[in-house]
């Protein structure tokens, strides 16, 4: 294991890289919430900037609905016509404009056609040139300091109204009251945003420095357990491997020696083989499990189905040992699992109660319903297990007797692999005291619910 001060070492520089990360995240987390008030600002400023002239276009629009839409016009029957060309009774465009809103009608030519009936408007409207380039666009525009809204429009030759038929009409809104009114409402409205930017952003900083911390911590946790995995490991490999090593190293010193007499030596070195390839094997099954590659072939089967086939070989070891077998299984639920995983998972926790049995102790296994979860237990009479440690020997590589499991042979992945098999089963284990000693661990899975229970 790592000593004292490499641990340190380790941790002081886990830390500084977490900072580091927490640091980035932060920063991350702030950019994005600048972004999207920032954005939703701008957004607010131009619709609110927008509605402003929305009631001044929908003015306008009705203008030239309304031009476009004249009643029918007759002559006076007992008027005479007088040489007065354009300006005679018939043709003399009188157009009846709203207040502020000024009518330039023009013929093809670009000549106004309606001066006498502008009044005092025409010396701010007279330098104002038909641009047939802005037909149908609305805009705005600035004459004398003075802001206006305009659109031109063709009015068909056949309007009911001889004032505007076949001419262009550049209809003209003043909007200096709106724009005052606009300019004074968008100062508050950027002292609004100033101020609620000023409070957002401390709001930021606390929300970001708490969401970096909060999504580091799974991060962090992840970090440590592959740490500690590796490790762990790396100890559990070692330990094998130096025995191997010494032992060829050994037998290397006496090359003329027979097989026979180093027997021992040989013999040693395969259980360590052994005790390595089943560490690999559980190495991998765990790897398989974090990245979730496992495949499980489920399947409608009964308990009997699944239970039998590893409570017979480990029947005759438990006898062999002298210790006592209890076999009480009575329920016969459906359940939806993969069979080989859940003898996998059996033959983990009976091997485990074989281990910690004394001689002449009692190992059992019984089931039990309770609601819509069928429970399988396996309880031995050993020197039990402590509250602290009861969530802990789910762990990888954990070991509530460390000289007990080395002596044993266990390397502290067994109950992880159960816990994954049965968390892939959308199942629950739980370790509870066996009193008055020993203790039993309880695998829940849940009943199929189409089916009745026997």
């Amino acid at each position: 294991m790592l000593g004292t001060s490499s641990k340190m070492k380790l941790n002081s520089k886990q830390n500084r890289i977490t900072r580091r990360q927490q640091f980035k995240l932060f920063l991350s987390i702030m950019a994005a919430f600048a972004i999207l008030f920032l954005t939703l600002g701008l957004i607010i400023f131009n619709l609110f900037q927008s509605s402003t002239y929305r009631s001044i276009d929908k003015d306008i629009k009705s203008q030239v609905t309304a031009i476009k839409k004249q009643p029918n016009m007759q002559r006076k029957v007992n008027s005479s016509p007088t040489p007065q060309g354009p300006d005679d009774q018939f043709h003399r465009p009188e157009p009846k404009a709203p207040f502020q809103t000024s009518i330039l009608i023009f013929n093809s030519k670009g000549k106004l056609l309606n001066r006498s009936s502008l009044g005092n408007r025409y010396s701010v409207v007279k330098n104002i040139k038909l641009r047939k380039k802005n037909l149908n666009l609305k805009q705005t525009i600035t004459i004398n300091n003075m802001n206006f809204r305009s659109i031109l429009i063709k009015v068909s030759k056949n309007n009911n109204n001889p004032m505007y038929a076949g001419h262009y009409v550049l209809i003209m809104q003043n909007i200096d009251t709106q724009i005052q009114s606009m300019i004074q409402s968008m100062e508050n409205f950027e002292k609004i945003l100033i101020i609620t930017f000023f409070l957002f952003w401390i709001a930021a900083l606390i929300t970001s420095y708490f969401l970096a911390r909060i999504n580091m911590l799974p991060i962090v946790k992840s970090w440590k357990q592959q740490t500690e995995f590796v490790n762990d490991a790396a100890h559990e490999l070692r330990t094998p491997l130096t025995i191997i090593q010494g032992k060829l190293e050994y037998m290397l010193t006496k090359p003329k020696q027979k097989i026979i007499d180093e027997a021992e030596a040989i013999s040693v070195s395969l259980d360590e083989v052994s005790r390595l390839n089943s560490l690999t094997n559980n190495l991998l099954d765990l790897a398989r499990f974090d990245q979730a590659t496992t495949k499980l072939y489920f399947e409608l089967t009964k308990p009997q189905f699944f239970l039998k086939d590893p409570i017979i070989p480990f029947k005759d070891i438990i006898n062999s040992q002298e210790k006592v077998f209890q076999i009480n299984l009575r329920h016969k639920p459906t359940l939806n699992l993969d069979r080989n995983k859940i003898k996998q998972l059996l033959i983990i926790l009976l091997d485990n109660a074989t281990k910690y049995t004394p001689k002449n102790g009692t190992i059992k296994i019984y089931d039990h319903v309770e609601n819509s979860k069928y429970q399988f237990i396996i309880s031995d009479t050993g020197v039990g297990i402590s509250d602290s440690d009861k969530q802990k020997v789910f762990g990888r590589f954990y070991r509530v007797d460390k000289s007990r499991n080395q002596s044993s042979g266990g390397h502290g992945l067994g109950l992880a692999i159960a816990k994954q098999i049965v968390t892939n089963h959308k199942g629950n284990i739980f370790v509870r005291d066996n009193l008055p000693h020993g203790s039993e661990f309880v695998v829940e899975l849940p009943i199929k619910k189409t089916h009745k229970n026997d």
